[in-house]
């Protein structure tokens, strides 16, 4: 039978892993939040500042600024996961084009931010960039899914793959409603007039 030293002792051991994995967890969401914001490569400071956290809890519970940003994509990605696997490619043509369409709008409004900076982090962490050409490997497959019946009976299919594969990334609507100030409305206009060109054609 335990004494009460020992009981008190497992509670306490305990107390401090809850604690330990709700620092973690809030160290985790500050780096996503500063993401969001625009912040390539945030520091430790700053991450443990908005996590309420030292700094140097920062790497008690990460080996390095690479491992922090390699959870980071993790906890990303299973927040997203549905919303790159979930996609409705019933009905003619049109209702295909609209529904991929409102599938990529709503992942921009949803990752955009977070996307943007992690372009731009991937030049100089390979975790990130690994993450990056998973995510654009995904939904590139989605898309040649979505128009397989199109694709197939379409001439030069080479060509109008890597075109769609582009028109629909997230880059090219960070593009159009960044660089060239478009509503959501114009760009879904836009992604829907080349979807359709590029089977018409």
């Amino acid at each position: 039978m335990p004494t009460s030293s020992g009981v008190a002792s497992t509670i306490s051991l305990d107390g401090r892993r809850e604690r330990g994995a709700r620092n973690k967890e809030a160290v985790v969401s500050a780096l996503l939040e500063l993401y969001s914001q625009g912040e390539v490569q945030p520091p430790a400071a700053r991450i443990a500042e908005l996590a309420g956290v030292s700094e140097r809890s920062v790497f008690r519970y990460f080996d390095d600024m690479e491992d922090l940003a390699s959870c980071a994509i993790t906890v990303q990605w299973e927040r997203v996961r549905d919303l790159y696997e979930t996609l409705d490619s019933s009905g003619d043509l049109t209702q295909r084009i609209n529904s991929i369409v409102d599938h990529r709008l709503k992942l921009y409004d949803k990752v955009g931010n977070v996307m943007r900076v992690a372009v731009v982090a991937a030049y100089k962490s390979q975790v990130v960039a690994s993450a990056v050409k998973e995510r654009r490997l995904i939904m590139g497959r989605r898309a040649l899914q979505q128009f397989e019946n199109e694709l197939k009976a379409a001439r030069d299919v080479e060509n109008k793959e890597r075109i769609l594969d582009y028109t629909l990334s997230l880059e090219n609507i960070i593009y159009l409603k960044e660089a060239l100030g478009l509503s959501h409305n114009k760009v879904r206009e836009t992604l829907t007039v080349a979807i359709k060109s590029l089977f018409d054609s």
